[in-house]
């Protein structure tokens, strides 16, 4: 049973290699595939600053898909840099994984045993997020071995946080819904993946929930096994895994972003996707790096 990671990033300086590190180490070691998409870099691969402290296992498939050739993609200026539906949508059409969790660099995946037990109960018809802990800077950077962190971070719990982007959203689930969103090839395959028009930033994750929906499938979100979303940014975490605002370095990235996908539009009133046969760039031949 093949259990396969997708995951993009850009090279800006948001993900900082330190922790780029822990995920890709602990990363390799939980999943028998690890896909990574490095989307409008303007310069080199986040993964290429960091390959030499990487481990070597041939899990990771490194899909580079740089500025000048995403500007050829994508025409309005107001698109989200790092796109998340057709950068993600890459890598899942070609993954001949069994079952393809869609996650995000920030996050300290599950270990191999745990996600073998999980995949075992799983239902193949049913399109499943799982609720990430918040893992505090203090605790990441001074432990220095993955075991260590664990270890460190086992008294955290799963965040309880219903949510809703609209008022009759009963797909988003759970706050963050797509840290890690996990399903059976099929079901991946059936939808098409994420929804390619959504360029702008927000909402894809709630919207391919409704997507699974919308195809007969069951949707449910799961708080086992633990996974755990690294602290950065304008947050602080305290011990007990409650995150408030760090009015110290609230300023630190302010992001990219300058459009925003409509709520109503992808989430409330969303019917039919718009994806074809070609979604995933399925129409052309993308190199693919074994690292």
């Amino acid at each position: 049973m093949k259990i396969a990671s997708v995951v993009v990033n850009r090279n800006d300086g948001y993900k900082d290699f330190e922790r780029g590190l822990i995920h890709f180490n602990s990363m390799v070691k939980s999943f028998d595939e690890v896909n990574y998409i490095d989307w409008n870099s303007d310069d080199d691969s986040f993964l290429w600053e960091i390959e030499d402290k990487v481990k070597k296992t041939g899990r990771i498939n490194h899909y580079y898909i740089p500025s000048d050739i995403v500007s050829k993609l994508i025409f309005d200026a107001n698109a989200q840099k790092c796109n998340e539906a057709i950068s993600r949508n890459i890598a899942i059409r070609r993954s001949d994984a069994d079952w393809i969790v869609s996650t995000n660099l920030d996050i300290i995946p599950p270990t191999k045993k745990e996600l073998k037990k999980l995949v075992k109960g799983l239902d193949k018809n049913t399109f499943y997020t799982i609720s990430r802990r918040e893992a505090p800077k203090d605790i990441i950077y001074n432990n220095k071995t993955l075991n260590r962190l664990r270890e460190a971070l086992i008294t955290i719990p799963a965040r309880h946080f219903p949510a809703k982007v609209t008022p009759n959203d009963n797909y988003s689930l759970i706050n963050c819904c797509g840290d890690f969103q996990i399903a059976h090839k099929d079901v991946w395959d059936k939808i098409k993946g994420f929804e390619e028009e959504m360029i702008y930033a927000c909402f894809v994750d709630t919207n391919i929930q409704k997507k699974a929906v919308l195809n007969g499938y069951n949707l449910e979100v799961l708080y086992e096994p633990a996974l755990y979303h690294m602290e950065h940014g304008a947050y602080f975490t305290k011990k007990d895994g409650t995150r408030v605002q760090d009015d110290e370095n609230v300023g630190d990235y302010k992001g990219d972003n300058k459009a925003y996908n409509d709520a109503f539009t992808w989430v409330e009133n969303f019917q039919v996707s718009k994806n074809d046969k070609d979604w995933g760039l399925g129409h052309l031949e993308i190199e693919v790096e074994i690292i």
